[in-house]
């Protein structure tokens, strides 16, 4: 942002950013139950070719029999059958209780010169699933059952390896849960020749490699420039990178469980949680450590209980029960992030040395948590390339408005205009 653009109003700067970030908090509080069709057969045809450009997306109206973990056979005349989206959480009309089980069921179509060795990608889903092509079994995430005793949960996006036997493929869909607040298939399932979705594979665990190499590597550098400047600021960055590299390894492509399969999944929850909220800390303290005169010490202790009080929830209670409040701390973050942008905008228009980076970096951080909060409704997909370079981005730019910053807090050039002490200060 250039400095010419900006008003010695900061609210003409805030109002765009501002809008932003309360779409993005009014998306994780208000969130539409997916849409019903009239019941029939959920049936998807492959056009000639599409599958040798890329893999395409199973997203759309699958079969749903709530409450029933059933084969195809016991689909016919199943008067239960309704038809759900997928990507969504399971409707609130088959039950308020996030205790429960169900089967999908989706026949897709495809022509002949597209039957070769074909490929499913199965995200992590709430909380365990078994997935069946025309009939077999193909794959399996934790341990499906009609009770919290005969199931057992688990995070891993998976792809499937097949042979198609015909021109018609049955996609069946186990899910039961137990464990979570919310219950369903977020992200769409994904149907691509075998070698075009190793490449998608690839990719995803080669970007999230980047992502964490770099992190490291920042991180690393932060306490270098520590242990030669002695601000604690670098301290701190480097504290946020650590908490987000465990956060990228407990979330989303959930590479720890790729790593360790058989890892508990009420450590892994808990923790893709506990970094959320530390991650969040971090970054308010390297703020107040950037800008103490705007920063109050009530307001660095106030959200320092809050993280340390969600943080202990979490620690000691059900998954059932924490995962239900992660909204409650998303939209306290929501408002963390507006007092920041507020802090630092004030500080940009008052020409303060080294905002205008940390600007910059705060209005990335908007516009990455606004992306991952609309995700994680359902809103769209998660991209894992433009989530991962995003960040890296984010951090990048970070460290580079946190060394510009330091040398400038103790000059006699980083005053208040504000305050006629600090603006008559030489």
């Amino acid at each position: 942002m250039e400095p010419t653009i900006v008003d010695q109003n900061p609210t003409h700067v805030l109002f765009p950013i501002i809008s932003i970030t309360l779409a993005s908090l009014v998306s994780a509080f208000d969130v539409e139950p997916p849409q019903e069709e009239p019941v029939h057969e959920a049936i998807l045809l492959v056009p000639d070719g599409q599958l040798d450009k890329q893999p395409i997306s199973l997203a759309g109206f699958w079969e749903f029999y709530p409450n029933q973990l059933i084969s195809a056979r016991e689909m016919v005349n199943n008067p239960t059958r309704s038809l759900v989206q997928i990507p969504s959480w399971w409707p609130p009309s088959e039950g308020k209780s996030s205790i429960q089980y169900g089967t999908y069921r989706m026949k897709v179509v495809i022509p002949p010169p597209e039957q070769q060795a074909l490929a499913l990608y199965m995200p992590d889903v709430y909380c365990s699933y078994e997935l069946l092509v025309n009939g077999k079994v193909v794959g399996n995430n934790g341990k499906v059952g009609s009770s919290k005793s005969e199931s057992a949960p688990q995070w891993k996006p998976a792809t499937y390896f097949f042979e198609p036997t015909g021109d018609t493929l049955e996609i069946i869909v186990q899910l039961s849960n137990f464990h979570h607040h919310r219950t369903g298939i977020n992200n769409p399932l994904l149907l691509g020749r075998a070698a075009l979705l190793r490449e998608v594979k690839s990719r995803t665990e080669l970007s999230d490699g980047l992502l964490m190499g770099g992190l490291t590597c920042l991180g690393l550098l932060s306490m270098i420039l520590y242990f030669t400047k002695g601000k604690i600021s670098f301290v701190l960055y480097a504290l946020l990178c650590l908490s987000w590299i465990v956060r990228a390894s407990f979330s989303n492509h959930y590479q720890i469980v790729q790593w360790f399969e058989d890892i508990n999944w009420h450590l892994v929850v808990r923790t893709e949680y506990i970094s959320l909220y530390l991650s969040t800390l971090f970054g308010s303290l390297l703020v107040g450590s950037l800008f103490p005169r705007e920063v109050s010490k009530v307001f660095r202790i106030l959200f320092l209980i809050a993280c340390v009080g969600f943080t202990l929830f979490t620690l000691f209670v059900p998954p059932l029960l924490f995962t239900a409040y992660v909204q409650l701390y998303l939209g306290l973050s929501s408002l963390l992030l507006l007092s920041i942008l507020v802090i630092v905008t004030r500080a940009y228009s008052e020409s303060r040395e080294g905002a205008t980076l940390v600007l910059v970096a705060a209005f990335l951080a908007v516009v990455m948590f606004g992306y991952v909060i609309m995700a994680y409704q359902g809103i769209f997909p998660m991209n894992e390339l433009f989530f991962n370079a995003g960040f890296l981005l984010q951090f990048i730019v970070t460290l580079v408005a946190i060394h510009q910053r330091v040398g400038k807090i103790d000059s006699g050039r980083d005053y208040d205009l504000m305050t006629f002490d600090g603006a008559t200060r030489s």
